[in-house]
């Protein structure tokens, strides 16, 4: 639409590093500022060569009957682009509309092609990591992957898996994914999962090593039969723990909740219950206070501080416990071996996944269980040598020269001159009035008005009445004429029924002569 196909590549490294700074995910709240920018530079680039932009211009483009008798009042059309000479691809369907709905998106004249392959994108990382990441498959639905292992060396920033083809690593055949299920980012050195899941969302499934911290909107899955969503946490103060590898955070950028005068209060209700369980025997909301170090047992037993009657939750499922320092947690540590069924945190927040938004991006940690549908990755982590670093920087130098060349090569191959105007047509004489976008408004309004060539009138037609002009301004539409003055017309001869045009310059408001 906007014959812009060299922008791209023209403006990739820069691109690039705006992806970079927003973590490789544009959020319309977060970014809007960069997205305007964007927007805006793309749209003065495309007005500076093309003239039009579908993004700020929207035309319409029409021949209008009666044209002698219509008129534009220029002075009260202040906020309408005139041009006398609309270019090329206005004119398309003038002759034969029918071919209107024969139109493919590459009949429009003088584009230069729209590329609309989807590929795979490859996205350089500032700095390659020390370690190498394996995520092995441990539990899958075919036995093709079982004990595959998926290998990332951090040389690109993203490393997306999924079951569409733009995925760096497919899992094939299975529709249950989605196209993208998460990604993996290269920062600064460390390795972060960010979950793209829409339908079925990814989970870190809980061992007995490690503990999670809950946050205010966590959502919990036990046993995969119930939903928890921890709708208050409150701390007496700001945890400061770091993450590691048997303490994960899942949101580091995310505010606590903070009431140093008020005991610690996690809460959590309900949001899913699986058909095949009895809602009633689960408890509608969960309150905890935490009293000093004490942890609070969930399970199905009734000796769990917690109970919840579910036949796939374990009779001592998991713990809650609050610690000054590391916040609310959750945990299956200390017991002998973990629940049948599993504890499960998501990685997006229940507001995340009801807006269909990326997670946050959280770091992976040694040993970590990544859970989505019903697959489980185990991470593990390499150490490399120093030679393994140097072949890897210097093979990335080398790829990412290459595609910065080919890239370059596209932007010129594709680059669009600058418009001209093109040459005034003869016949048809037109004009087209194009209006800008309001708020609330339609969008750009194009019209134009096809006169017809002035008729010379002899010295043996007698003249009819003077008629006065009364000249009305319009916008959109122009006004009816069929009650102005009909006895004129029917005074004349045949020969000068038809109304005389002046050709009027685009300055001027065209004016009706009527003799």
């Amino acid at each position: 639409m906007n014959a812009m196909g060299y922008y791209f590549h023209a403006k990739y490294e820069e691109l690039g590093s705006l992806m970079a700074v927003c973590d490789f995910v544009v959020s319309i709240e977060e970014n809007a500022e960069m997205v305007i920018k964007v927007v805006q530079d793309f749209v003065d680039e495309a007005m500076k060569v093309q003239g039009y932009c579908p993004l700020r211009d929207q035309f319409k483009v029409c021949s209008m009957s009666d044209s002698a008798t219509q008129f534009l009042d220029f002075e009260a059309l202040t906020d309408y682009t005139v041009t006398l000479n609309p270019d090329e691809q206005f004119y398309q369907f003038s002759s034969d509309q029918t071919e209107l709905g024969k139109a493919k998106l590459n009949d429009v004249l003088g584009h230069p092609g729209c590329d609309l392959q989807r590929r795979l994108t490859h996205v350089k990382a500032l700095e390659i990591p020390q370690k190498r990441l394996i995520l092995k498959f441990e539990q899958v639905d075919t036995e093709e992957l079982k004990d595959v292992e998926i290998v990332c060396d951090g040389e690109r920033a993203i490393f997306k898996v999924g079951e569409g083809e733009t995925s760096h690593y497919h899992v094939p055949n299975d529709k249950k994914l989605w196209e993208t299920q998460f990604m993996i980012c290269s920062m600064d050195g460390r390795y972060y999962i960010r979950d793209l899941g829409f339908v079925h969302a990814s989970r870190l499934k809980l061992d007995t090593k490690c503990e999670v911290q809950i946050q205010k909107g966590c959502l919990v899955d036990l046993g995969k039969v119930v939903h928890y969503h921890f709708d208050k946490a409150i701390h007496l103060k700001e945890p400061t723990q770091p993450d590691s590898s048997s303490f994960y955070v899942l949101r580091h950028k995310k505010a606590y909740e903070v009431d140093p005068e008020d005991f610690p209060h996690l809460r959590a209700r309900p949001t899913w219950v699986s058909a095949e369980e009895h809602i009633e025997n689960i408890q509608n909301e969960i309150n905890i206070y935490a009293e000093g170090q004490k942890s609070s047992s969930l399970g199905r037993s009734m000796k769990r501080d917690i109970q919840i009657k579910l036949k796939a939750v374990s009779a001592d499922h998991c713990a809650i416990a609050y610690n000054p320092d590391k916040g609310w947690t959750i945990s299956e540590r200390g017991k002998d071996r973990a629940s049948s069924n599993g504890t499960y945190v998501f990685l997006k927040t229940l507001k995340q996944m009801r807006d269909h938004m990326p997670s946050d991006l959280i770091p992976l940690h040694d040993g970590m269980i990544i859970s989505f549908v019903n697959y489980e990755l185990r991470v593990r982590f390499e150490d490399k040598t120093p030679d393994e670093v140097l072949q890897q920087t210097q093979a990335q130098s080398a790829f990412f020269a290459k595609q910065d060349a080919e890239i370059a090569a596209k932007a010129t191959a594709t680059a669009v001159p600058a418009r001209t105007q093109p040459a005034a047509k003869a016949e048809p004489h037109e004009v087209a009035v194009a209006v800008p976008i309001h708020p609330g408004g339609d969008g750009y309004v194009a019209e134009q008005v096809q006169a017809a060539e002035p008729v010379p009138v002899t010295e043996a037609v007698p003249e009819a009445p003077p008629v006065e002009e009364q000249p009305v301004a319009v916008k959109a539409q122009a006004p009816p004429v069929q009650d102005q003055e009909p006895e004129v017309v029917a005074q004349q001869e045949p020969a000068a029924q038809q109304d005389a045009v002046e050709a009027v310059p685009v300055e001027q408001a065209p004016v009706v002569e009527e003799k």
